[in-house]
């Protein structure tokens, strides 16, 4: 088993962008020190939801501070930046680090960043799957190339050249669509914390039906699941606790993106405006309701009580990397302390899936 820490950086009431960054690099010290295999960054643009826009720099400072912890991006909105950047910016954290770098990418699903950065939304799981690609072949031959689908230049050598045999890489995967396209990579995904048991294992069947027929050999291959988390001796404090957190964070999610709005008619996104209208019919715009729901899905509570949830999900999926959000735990002490309940309380109990 492989336990991670994501870090979402959010931006709660009442703190400021210094206490939020100073708190994001302590929790990067803090996940070697507790012996978690890695933490993960997520990029976010112009909203109080996350504030690392640039993941390859908020990794670098966590590689520099650390001497054995993986590093990951959650992920790089990967069409909003010029893949000769990026690739450049993978090259170098993987030498640096030897190794420890992981390249975790996404399209994203925030209309401003696309705006901002000049890239058309529509036009994004074209271009996230063309560059991603292009940088992934890159690593391997140190030649970025592209066919001229998405954007256009000669072919150029990029350096450096990569410290590892095979870079590591994931992306979230939500829709059928993702699924179905990194199953035929035989590339890893990552599994949403907002699902349920029968939603994951039934993204795993469809992955794997798919990667073997295109045979790629399933029990290599290194999928993430990830939960929010919150481990206290105390049951109903741990669950108010998180619903302190994520009645806030939620609101954030939705006011940071407009494809949940029935005037917008954004294409491509079928699959989050459907995931949208079956969150509104089953009462979850009901703030209660709604953390109610996550709380139920996620190991927030006693350490048996975390322990019966994710091994649950452990069983359904056969995934054994787990990745943990802790920020919901309130102050900086009491994510720590989670953390470290989790690592010595729940983490030795868990077992590889059945």
């Amino acid at each position: 088993m492989k336990f991670g820490n994501i870090c979402f950086s959010y931006q709660p009431p009442g703190e400021s962008h210094k206490d939020v960054m100073d708190r994001f690099v302590r929790l990067g010290v803090a996940s070697e020190e507790l012996n978690f295999d890695t933490f993960w960054t997520l990029e976010h643009h112009f909203t109080e939801f996350g504030l690392t826009g640039n993941l390859y720099v908020a990794c670098a400072n966590i590689l520099g501070r650390t001497k054995k912890l993986n590093v990951g991006t959650m992920g790089i909105v990967l069409p909003t930046a010029h893949p000769a950047r990026q690739m450049e910016d993978l090259m170098l954290l993987d030498q640096m680090s030897k190794g420890r770098f992981n390249f975790g990418v996404v399209r994203g699903l925030y209309h401003k960043d696309f705006r901002v950065f000049g890239v058309t939304m529509e036009d994004s799981r074209s271009i996230t799957e063309d560059f991603h690609k292009m940088i992934m072949d890159g690593s391997k031959s140190g030649v970025l190339h592209t066919d001229g689908k998405n954007i256009e230049f000669q072919d150029v050598n990029v350096y450096p050249e990569a410290y590892s045999d095979k870079i590591p890489t994931c992306m979230t995967a939500e829709s059928a669509a993702t699924t179905t396209w990194l199953a035929e990579r035989g590339l890893p995904m990552v599994l949403s914390w907002i699902i349920t048991t029968s939603e994951k294992k039934a993204q795993m069947e469809l992955y794997n039906e798919i990667a073997t027929e295109h045979g790629h050999d399933i029990k290599n291959i290194d999928h993430s699941m990830t939960f929010i988390c919150s481990v206290n001796d105390d049951q109903e404090k741990a669950e108010s606790v998180c619903r302190d957190f994520l009645s806030n964070w939620y609101d954030s999610y939705t006011n940071a993106t407009n494809i949940f709005k029935d005037s917008n008619q954004t294409r491509g996104y079928d699959y989050h405006k459907g995931q949208w209208r079956d969150f509104v019919l089953q009462g979850h715009t009901d703030s209660r309701r709604r953390l109610d729901y996550s709380n139920n899905l996620n190991p927030v509570g006693t350490p048996e009580k975390c322990i019966e949830i994710m091994q649950r999900d452990i069983d359904a999926t056969g995934i054994k990397n787990i990745t943990l959000g802790f920020e919901a735990n309130g102050s900086e002490q009491e994510i720590i302390a989670s953390m470290e309940r989790f690592m010595t309380q729940v983490a030795p109990y868990l077992k590889d899936p059945k």
